[in-house]
């Protein structure tokens, strides 16, 4: 079973046409069969395959019904400023992730904006 890595640093992005980007880390292999878990509260998790999962930590309220009403994302890849790699992600809306996320290190959005 895959391990769960957290990406601490990424940014969501809304162009002009209301499409959203997730702007992520590059990683070493391409995805396959990408797509992102979301329940509409603070975390998601990004599968990019079958042995890659990560977890897209705090995401702001402000975002969160904007991403319940999607069902497709841009996930744009990085490495020092430079885009790696762009691909349509599936956006799909579960109604619990079953991870607990106090396991794993984490809390609650609000929670980590009051530390």
């Amino acid at each position: 079973m895959a391990e769960y890595q957290i990406e601490k640093k990424y940014t969501i992005a809304e162009d002009a046409s209301g499409s959203l980007y997730f702007f992520i880390a590059a990683k070493k292999d391409s995805p396959h069969n990408p797509q992102i878990l979301y329940d509409g509260y603070d975390h998601a998790v990004f599968v990019r395959g079958p042995e890659e999962k990560i977890i897209l930590d705090y995401i702001n309220p402000q975002v969160r019904d904007k991403l319940r009403k999607s069902r497709e994302v841009i996930v744009v890849e990085s490495l020092i400023g430079n885009i790696k790699d762009s691909y349509y992600t599936a956006l799909r809306i579960v109604d619990k992730i079953p991870l607990d996320w106090a396991k794993i290190g984490l809390t609650t959005w609000e929670e980590a904006a009051l530390q």
